[in-house]
């Protein structure tokens, strides 16, 4: 039976409840997230001979000779809003990806209404699964991992579908993340990012050493994350597969992975391995980049070993971005080795004239 309106009505409600203190905590990063991009596209002007200011709408426009192109933090003139849509319908691109000649994760398609789907899917893993919206999110939002049990499950799906009523259920992945960027195809850059940690002091709680950390983010200077650490029940999986929660007061210098998904580290977790993808997924994904028709992609790929051949390093291509997240480049730890996207970006579109205007 469909889901009623008026489910859908107290769903949507109940997640902005439990959502309302997260919510909070990013706003309080705005002004971080700001900050580092207009730093980041008046530099990046500067580099390519550009100048950049802000306009009323709040859009920044960098202008160079008769050419102008405009940005919001992240957001490009290079794909189109239906590509923008087609990428974020992750169901639709999972049909297509499983079609071409790279590995992909298995997956079920659900709704709340027919989650026996998702139950048996569950049954026929060997291991935890992950439920997340199948369209219209991203960075992390309405995603839960570490799914082992039918009642997981069932409080996952409930949650995930507060943000979209499709559904999806996927294999968890083992390996390290990374984030591979192409313009046009060609390749940039590729960073590993590792998943949220705190570090214990002997007295504190995870919660509190998160609090903390949280607190660090918005004083830091140099910027070093662009939003919080957020405990929800992404992170109590995490905990409790470790037999841990956020009570748990870890050992002076003891490192507790607090969530699996890498949205929400901070620039001591990514680091630039762009020297060490090997040739062969570098190809595999600008194929996927480009059989999409995506300009500007950020691939997101699950592997044991990034540096051997494609089939021998456990490779698995997860998900195509679209105006993918600048800041995954910069906040690294090797910052001596970070690419400077930004400048590659404009000097491509002012030397091609694609993604500018004439002004």
């Amino acid at each position: 039976m469909p889901v009623q309106p008026a489910t859908r009505v107290w769903l949507r409600n109940k997640r902005r409840l439990l959502d309302a203190q997260a919510g909070l905590a990013r706003r309080r990063f705005r002004t971080v997230r700001n900050s580092f991009y207009k730093a980041l596209w008046s530099e990046a002007a500067e580099k390519v001979g550009a100048t950049a200011e802000r306009r009323a709408n709040g859009l920044v426009q960098i202008s160079r000779g008769d050419r102008a192109t405009f940005v919001d933090h992240s957001d490009l003139m290079l794909d189109s809003q239906v590509t923008l849509r087609l990428m974020a319908n992750k169901a639709m691109t999972f049909e297509f990806m499983a079609k071409a000649d790279v590995r992909t994760p298995a997956f079920e398609n659900f709704t709340l209404a027919t989650l026996s789907k998702a139950e048996k899917f569950l049954a026929s893993q060997s291991g935890p699964i992950v439920i997340k919206p199948a369209d219209g999110t991203g960075g992390g939002r309405g995603v839960t991992t570490g799914i082992t049990t039918e009642h997981a499950l069932q409080v996952a799906a409930r949650h995930a579908a507060g943000f979209n009523q499709a559904l999806m259920a996927e294999e968890q992945l083992t390996g390290d993340n990374y984030r591979i960027l192409y313009l046009d195809g060609e390749f940039i850059d590729a960073v590993r990012r590792d998943s949220p940690t705190v570090t214990g002091d002997g007295s504190s709680s995870v919660s509190a050493l998160v609090k903390a950390e949280n607190e660090r983010r918005l004083a830091m200077d140099p910027i070093t994350a662009l939003s919080p650490l957020i405990l929800d029940q992404e992170s109590r999986n995490t905990l409790a597969a470790e037999g841990r929660n956020s009570g748990y007061v870890p050992k002076a210098g003891e490192v507790v992975r607090v969530k699996l998904a890498v949205n929400e580290n901070a620039a001591a977790q990514n680091h630039v391995v762009r020297d060490q993808v090997h040739p062969e997924i570098i190809e595999a994904g600008a194929r996927l980049a480009k059989a999409f028709g995506v300009r500007f992609a950020g691939l997101d790929v699950t592997a044991d070993d990034i540096s051997v051949p494609l089939k021998e390093g456990g490779v698995i291509f997860n998900e195509i971005n679209v105006n993918p997240g600048i800041h995954h480049h910069y906040l690294v730890a090797n910052d001596d080795q970070k690419a400077d996207v930004a400048a590659v970006l404009l000097e491509k579109m002012f030397e091609t004239g694609s993604g500018t205007i004439q002004i």
